[in-house]
Order: structure tokens, then sequence, then C-alpha cells
């Protein structure tokens, strides 16, 4: 189990301009990680839904291969029981890429050999030590966007992102650089890959592989944060409480292992990787399983501010409300819907439906903002007005309770409920929530035009044709 001591094992983290001495000592990593270990903790007080045996131990559920749709819905429960623990706001946790590990080692065969290691038995020894140590990965695919009207092997200025600059016998060296690597300063290893957009003459940039966090020459720089040192978590509970801690990864000459790599100079295998490891397939469940419970958040934040506030008895805000559940409910049903209607691939892994899945991740964005608009209609001006919340504690005490209090709320619930909806619809840490659920998965303008693509209507269309005749 990681603890926040593990954060001092040599890693090169900078946040607000320093170098962290130890990070161990940063109160946001410390909150952060009491979260993330959540995933670890559900284990050990729910081991009957969270953990399974094979051969003679136990491992967390999310490294089970999944063979029947049973499996899928025991796993997503267990997702979602670790996404409540956030609030569904952690959206890179440690079963995320664990979910698609008992996969990947079910179809490393195409990632081949070189002349100096074997990229398939490197895959298998890995998904296996992951699996046996639990360990807590991140991963880093985005290549940073310095030039997006050219190929990354066209630009010739800026990290435009991982590229090998040496080959040995022993291994290689990388230099370059990923971004928007979130949670990656408390994780235990990064896996590093592209997504499957490099072209012809990219070959330097076609790499995968997998590395520990304190590895020498490894920076790791960290956004700016959103907390409020200056204020409570009653002023800010969610700020103040947790960062995803999004970072810009930067390799300066970093040794890579054979062992440690699965693709080299192959921009076929590297647009293949992300798709063909299963990482894609099962990564996603894990995905929209967290977003449906971060959905019921929001949805439930609501509803609780317009029961108190009294406007609940009116039949347009009934509408705004209805409009947000029935949105949950599609969720929840596009999520049963995809793994009723999965099927076993050829190695005997039973994946959940693609569409069903992006169906949620292109609309979800949508609905997360709808109802982040409805909190801020219905708060409106009160938000806006909230003391700060030493001042209940002072002379205005008395004042406030007075004031504020209401036959539907006590002054201090009031004052905690509007902070909780500015926190989640207007601070920067909702409003990087809100861009989360709109690009973390990929554009949705292109997850929507390959929904289309690929949705089977040969019931509509042998109607169509039907009648056309």
């Amino acid at each position: 189990m990681m603890l926040a001591t593990d954060l001092d094992d040599g890693r090169v983290v900078y946040l607000n301009g320093q170098k962290l001495a130890q990070p161990s000592k940063e109160t946001m990593f410390v909150k952060t990680l009491a979260y993330v270990n959540a995933y670890y903790r559900l284990q050990q007080e729910r081991p009957k839904t969270h953990l399974y045996t094979e051969g003679d131990q136990q491992y967390d559920l999310v490294f089970k291969t999944p063979q029947t749709a049973a499996d899928l819905t025991a796993k997503r429960h267990v997702y979602q029981d670790i996404a409540i623990e956030s609030y569904g706001m952690l959206g890179r946790t440690p079963d995320f890429i664990d979910s698609g590990i008992p996969v990947f080692a079910a179809h490393t065969e195409f990632l081949g050999h070189n002349q100096y290691t074997d990229f398939s038995a490197n895959a298998k020894a890995y998904c296996d030590r992951i699996k046996g140590n639990d360990v807590f990965v991140s991963h880093a695919l985005q290549n940073p966007q310095i030039d997006r009207s050219k190929a990354l092997h066209e630009i010739s200025k800026g990290a435009t992102g991982v590229k090998a600059t040496k080959v040995t016998s022993e291994g290689i060296y990388v230099s370059g650089a990923k971004m928007v690597n979130t949670l990656a300063p408390l994780s235990n290893e990064l896996l590093i890959f592209n997504t499957p957009t490099l072209t012809t003459g990219d070959d330097d940039y076609a790499l995968a592989f997998w590395l520990p966090i304190n590895a020498e020459g490894l920076k790791v720089i960290c956004r700016k944060p959103f907390d409020r040192p200056d204020h409570s978590e009653f002023d800010y509970p969610l700020s103040n409480a947790f960062d995803e801690i999004d970072a810009y990864i930067v390799f300066e000459d970093v040794f890579i292992p054979w062992p440690q790599v699965f693709v080299f100079q192959d921009v076929e295998k590297s647009n293949r990787f992300f798709i063909e490891s299963g990482l894609f397939q099962h990564t996603m469940l894990q995905d929209q399983a967290r977003g449906s419970v971060k959905l019921e958040f929001v949805t439930s934040l609501a509803i609780e501010l317009a029961q108190r506030l009294g406007v609940d008895k009116y039949l347009n805000v009934q509408e705004m409300l209805g409009n947000l559940t029935a949105n949950l409910e599609l969720v929840r049903g596009a999520l049963v819907n995809a793994e009723l209607t999965g099927a076993l691939d050829n190695a005997g892994v039973f994946g959940p439906s693609i569409q069903p899945l992006l169906a949620i991740r292109a609309q979800l964005p949508k609905m997360y903002g709808d109802a982040l608009t409805t909190i801020q209609k219905l708060g409106a001006g009160s938000m806006m007005g909230v003391p700060d919340g030493r001042d209940f504690d002072g002379e205005l005490g008395p004042v406030l309770d007075e004031m504020l209090s209401s036959n539907l709320m006590s002054a201090e619930y009031r004052s905690r409920l509007l902070n909780l909806s500015w926190d989640v619809t207007g601070e920067s840490f909702g409003q990087r929530q809100l861009m989360y659920e709109y690009y973390h998965g990929g554009d949705p303008v292109r997850i929507r035009a390959q929904h289309y693509h690929d949705e089977d209507l040969h019931v509509g269309n042998e109607m169509l044709k039907r009648i056309l005749k």
C-alpha cells in the first residue's frame, strides 16, 4: 500500500516555482494521496467485493480477467466505490490503468520483438509485476501542443513529444515531454505511449515504455494548484480538500532499459498500442463508471440546493431537476448496456461494448455542464454573498445565525451548501473539472463522429429499404 512517505523516493517535483525537497510534506499532496489511497483502503474494508482469489493469492478485483458480463458488472461496482470516495472528482486513481492490465497481459503478441529485446515478453512481465505488487501507475500519452498544424517530426522547436535520442545494447535514452499527466506527482510509475495519431516520419517518437517516477533525468512540473491555503475547507470544501495535480513531464536523456520497452521506433505499432492492448476499451469502462458517480454527485447537489432554498415546488425548477435525473438514468443504462452486450475476444477476454461507452463519453460532458448551469441558476446571487467561515466564530456569529437561518436550514449549513455549489461551478477547481469532462477522453466532436460511423443501424436501414421501395 502506497503511503505519503513513499513520495520521498528521490522524485524531482516542482510546485509553485520551487523544487520540493520533501514532497511528502506538501499539504495538498498528502490530502490528495489520502483520497487516492481509498483504492487500497477499500480492499481491507470490503474484501468480499474488492478482492478475488487466484491460485493461492488475493488481488484487487480490478486485476481479474473478465470472462462474463457479470465480471464486468462486479468490476464496475468496484470502480464506483472508489470514485465515491472523491465524489467522482479524481479521474486517474490507481484503478484506471489497473483495469486494463489483465487485458493487456492477454494481448501482447502484436508487439513482436527486435534485435535487442522481446517486446511481447516485456509486456507480459510488466503486467505480472503491476498485478503482483498492485502498483499505482500514472499514464502519459498526450504530446505537448506546440504546433498542431504539423506532424511531430516537422516541428523544429519545442518539445513535441518523447523521442529516442540514443540507442545502445542495454537500452535507449529518451528526451522530450508529455503534457497533462494527471496525478503523476503521487504515482509510483509512469506508463508512456502515444495516441494513435503518429504519421510517417514520426519514428523517433513511436515509443511505448514504463519507468519509475524517480528515474534520473525525469522532472515533474505541476500546474498551478487550485487550493486557497488562507481559507478553510468550510469556505472551499473541494478546492482545499484535494487536487488531481496535472503535470508537465520533462525527459532529459532518461535511460530506459530494454526490458521496460514495449514499442520502439515503429509508427504502426505505436498507433495500434492503445487499442490493441485492450487498455482503451477497459479503462473506458472504469472512466465512465467514475463519470456516473460524478454526475450523480452534482445532480444530488442541485436537488439539495433547490429543496433547501425552497424553490423545488415550482414546475419549471422540477423540470430542470428532472432533466438532470433523466440524464443520470441514461448514463446508468448505457453502462449496463455496455456490459450486457459485450463479447469475448479471441484471447478469451470479455470486453464491454464500445458504442454505449462512447455514447456516454460523447454526452456526459454536456450532461455535466447542464448540471453545473442548473446549480448556478438555483444558487444565483446567494452564492455571491456567503460570509467567510471565520465570521461564524467571531462576534458576527450570533448575527449571522439569526439573519441567515431559515425553517429549511441553519445559517452554517446554508453557507456550507452555497460554498460547495460555488466551488463546483465557479472556482478554478470546478472549472478544471468541467474542462476535464470535455477533453480527458478525447475531442467530443471526434467522438460523436466516430460514434456515427460505427453505429449498428441494420434494422432501421432494412425498414427504410422496405418502405422506400
